[in-house]
């Protein structure tokens, strides 16, 4: 207990006070040696120590919730979840040392029809909401109902939606109830609602209709077992399981149909408030309502994108719809799962071998599914290597386009530059698609405001149905060209494309100026990857993942020689301290493996190891192909 205390001390100013001070009262050596002698039990020995007696218990546990809340302390617990030991102080720790939601900022919302909403920095956000002496929607307090859907599950004679879904809910503020009619709104159909080449003329979420669905019932959520809540109501701060939610994916938002009944202008309780302090809260109140209606939603999740893909054959024409079936449910379930079907095949793709074994043992399992799979095929990316003090590379001069086709003149010119995201650090790290930035004078070329076009077109999709139709060209041509590399049919990642200048002697009016604009930005990007190519500037990413290796001591030698034979990176060699079991005391063996190295390595491993091995694998990221 001294020791924890003395440990608190030197990060908690507070309890560092406490322990000087109870020091300053302890006895000198000579009286502590005679004190301990003359003490009979164990309560006297505390009672003599003043930092023991001094400090009490709440004191403590104060000082390790500030610690834990400042993120200074990781409180630490022993125990033994399997035989059942030590779960409730596990539960009662949570409980009383770690955050609870209103010790947090409330979550980032985005209002539709605003992309720029909830994008403020969370100091700038929290100085706004003290101005605004305002509690923010999507806070523990507020009275409007907003939840999360945070997983989906098929589960039969659970579901009322048909195929048996059930979504598994957390209730960021408001009440939500059995019965009540709610709108779903999905991030994912938001970003894809435009495509940034073609003329859509509704060019506003706010005027999007979004599917209203009426909970059929709730379920609790004790230990696996499913049952009716008895209220039928999920307050906020709870998880819950919703039954009859048709089309509702993992990463939705709920909100209520009704937007007067999430919100009230009622005064707060306690001291009276002056005209000008009740006319402010007044004015939030009508923001949040009209927030509310207008709609606004989570960030949603974001999948990492798939590393391996696998081709999947039923055994006869019946059992393909069935198939198909199956994996539109296990797409809904688990959203890093990307199914690409075509009239003759069916690929799969995932986050790893394992990842895809389990697809294939689910399908099955649960389906009755017996499919034949073709060989495993590793995703790998491409991008620009780039020298140490240059970060980025850049057209040389304006690449003219100037072609005939049809009898249509097309001629433009585009000056760009390619660099790496400054939000992308290391060399092993999970590929991002290429982003296309505008520079201010490429805006001014097309009569538009640069301070819209200052951050990243992809991210707000929504605000390009506003550029005129040859900007949006001239964006797909971009984007086009990059998704085809030069070294091979890999997409490029890791990039970033600023479009510098534009210039055509084409007018804006004529017909052929917006194909000008796709057809020279795709031409000038096509053109400096292959000077890149010439220059040896370009190079394969593939994916590469963390191994765990549990090995007889013995057989430590052969393991480490067969990964180097892989082209692995062994990071740590963690060996048995010496004892009984001789060559059968099991070794630790960490290290980085391509991803196309370990297909199947676990029957190398247990060829290698005598059936003792196994290992487990997780993905990393993308780094640059090397050792072949």
């Amino acid at each position: 207990r001294r020791d924890l205390i003395s440990n608190l001390a030197d990060v908690d100013e507070i309890m560092e006070d406490l322990y000087l001070h109870a020091e300053m009262e302890e006895p000198t050596a000579a009286d502590d040696e005679t004190t301990t002698t003359t003490t009979a039990n164990n309560a006297s020995v505390y009672r003599s120590c003043h930092v023991l007696s001094n400090i009490s218990t709440e004191q403590i546990r104060s000082s390790l919730r500030r610690m834990a809340l400042s993120r200074m302390v990781m409180p630490t617990m022993c125990g033994a979840a399997l035989r059942g030991v030590g779960v409730e102080p596990v539960l009662d720790c949570v409980a009383e040392y770690l955050p609870c939601p209103l010790d947090r900022l409330p979550p980032q919302l985005q209002l539709l029809g605003n992309p720029q909403h909830g994008k403020k920095e969370p100091q700038k956000q929290k100085k706004v909401e003290e101005d605004n002496n305002a509690i923010a929607l999507g806070h523990s307090l507020h009275p409007s109902t907003l939840a999360y859907v945070f997983k989906v599950l098929h589960m039969k004679g659970r579901g009322g939606s048909g195929d048996g879904r059930v979504a598994f809910a957390r209730v960021y503020s408001g009440i939500l109830k059995a019965r009540d009619s709610v709108r779903v709104i999905s991030p994912n159909s938001l970003s894809g609602a435009s495509n940034g080449d073609g003329d859509n003329t509704n060019d506003k979420n706010k005027k999007r209709k979004f599917p209203v669905s009426k909970i059929g019932g709730m379920l609790e959520l004790s230990g696996g077992q499913f049952n009716n809540l008895p209220e039928g109501s999920c307050k906020s701060g709870d998880v819950c399981a919703l039954v009859g939610l048709k089309g509702v994916v993992t990463g939705d938002t709920l909100l209520l149909t009704s937007a007067a009944a999430s919100l009230d202008d009622t005064p707060h309780k306690g001291k009276k408030k002056s005209a000008k302090s009740n006319r402010k809260n007044k004015g939030n109140n009508s923001a949040h309502h009209k927030q509310y209606a207008d709609g606004v939603h989570l960030a949603g999740l974001a999948s990492p994108l798939p590393v391996l893909t696998l081709r999947l054959e039923a055994s006869s024409s019946s059992e393909q719809a069935r198939l198909s079936s199956a994996l539109a449910l296990l797409v809904v379930e688990d959203p890093s799962l990307v199914v690409e079907e075509t009239p003759t095949t069916t690929h799969i793709s995932g986050l790893g071998e394992l990842h895809v074994e389990i697809v294939l043992d689910r399908l099955r399992r649960e389906y009755g599914l017996e499919v034949r799979t073709g060989t495993p095929r590793v995703t790998y990316r491409e991008t620009v290597l780039l020298n140490d003090g240059d970060d980025e590379v850049e057209s040389d001069g304006m690449v003219v386009y100037d072609r005939t086709v049809g009898g249509v003149q097309l001629q433009g010119a585009v000056r760009l530059r390619l660099s790496r995201p400054p939000t992308l650090e290391g060399d092993c790290i999970p590929p991002e698609d290429p982003v296309v930035t505008l520079s201010p004078e490429t805006c001014e070329y097309f009569s538009i405001d640069p301070k819209s076009a200052s951050s990243s077109i992809d991210d707000d999709e929504s605000l390009e149905q506003k550029y005129p139709p040859a900007l949006r060209a001239l964006l797909s041509g971009a984007r086009g060209s990059l998704k085809r590399g030069r070294l091979g049919p890999h997409p490029l990642a890791n990039l970033e494309c600023h479009i510098l200048e534009v210039d055509s002697e084409l007018a804006s009016s004529d017909a052929s100026f917006v194909g000008a604009m796709r057809a020279a930005a795709a031409n000038a990007v096509t053109t400096l990857l292959e000077s890149l190519v010439n220059e040896g500037r370009m190079v394969v990413l593939e994916p590469k993942m963390n191994v765990e290796i549990s090995v007889p001591t013995g057989k430590v030698g052969d393991v480490l020689s067969d990964l180097t034979g892989r082209r692995g990176m062994v990071d740590d060699v963690a060996m048995a301290e010496e004892g009984g079991g001789g060559d059968h005391v099991k070794s630790m063996v960490r290290a980085e493996v391509p991803l196309i190295e370990i297909l199947g390595y676990a029957n190398s491993l247990r060829s290698l190891t005598g059936g003792e091995g196994a290992f487990s694998a997780e993905y990393k990221g993308h780094a640059p192909q090397d050792g072949l």
